[in-house]
């Protein structure tokens, strides 16, 4: 964003079985864009009611830009990595986002992605409650309620990055590691000085594993098995769940 450029408004909204709670805070909050977050309806199990083309056109009526997003709200990495991305691709603006509007799954993953961004998340109160798939469970909007977050730190982006690598490339050795740092520039290998060190591959392995492997390891992201002489890494499956949300640390 340009110094020219003015900060724009921009709400966060999972469609879930909702309508009102969708477009009231919208509209009473001067929106100048929504970004809707909805399932695949192609995916089976996966329904997709008559009423939200209802919500995204009362949205366009009072003349406020829409943009669907892709995305399995029913799946907290899903929501948590997708919420995150948009509002770290949009931290220069204004973000919102709304947590009463989808599942649980992504309330909890909304809040999340606020806490580790710096969005701000909001919960609408229904004036009643009823429905369901072929209409609304709520109807009636009571003004939108700001959630107080508690900021956390973003995961680490080298360690993301090495994740990310693991996955594509696993069973991997340290020695192909220590060669992708090289390539990448990873900062446990740039920050390394070299000069006066008698044993600087040595070196290597030991910042690879104290600023990488390890943390890896000890939360349950990466595996490593020994085989003869070497170690090889592959990524578990909470390793793959922790990519899924944060992989948009690496598209900077």
């Amino acid at each position: 964003m340009n110094d020219l450029d003015v900060p724009k408004r921009v709400h966060i909204v999972p469609l879930g079985y909702e309508l009102d709670r969708i477009v009231r805070p919208v509209v009473d909050g001067n929106a100048d864009e929504v970004i809707l977050l909805e399932p695949d309806a192609d995916k089976e199990g996966v329904d997709r009611p008559s009423y939200h083309e209802t919500a995204r056109q009362r949205v366009r009526d009072e003349g406020i830009r829409t943009e669907t997003v892709e995305c399995d709200i029913f799946n907290l990495f899903s929501s948590l990595g997708t919420i995150a991305e948009i509002s770290n691709r949009l931290r220069d603006h204004n973000v919102y986002v709304n947590l009463a509007s989808g599942s649980k799954v992504t309330a909890i993953g909304g809040m999340i992605a606020c806490m580790v961004t710096g969005a701000i998340p909001y919960y609408v109160h229904a004036e009643e409650y009823a429905g369901g798939e072929e209409r609304p469970v709520a109807s009636g909007a009571k003004p939108p309620e700001t959630l107080p977050k508690y900021p956390i730190e973003e995961p680490n982006a080298e360690r993301v990055a090495v994740l990310a690598y693991v996955e594509r490339n696993q069973p991997v050795t340290k020695r192909e590691l220590i060669d992708y740092g090289r390539r990448e520039g990873l900062p446990f290998v740039e920050r390394y000085d070299t000069d006066g060190v008698q044993n600087p591959k040595r070196g290597y392995y030991r910042r690879l594993n104290t600023h990488v492997v390890e943390p890896l390891e000890s939360r349950g992201f990466l595996e490593v098995e020994e085989h003869s002489k070497y170690q090889y890494l592959s990524v578990t499956e909470s390793g793959s769940n922790h990519l899924r949300a944060f992989r948009y640390l690496l598209r900077d």
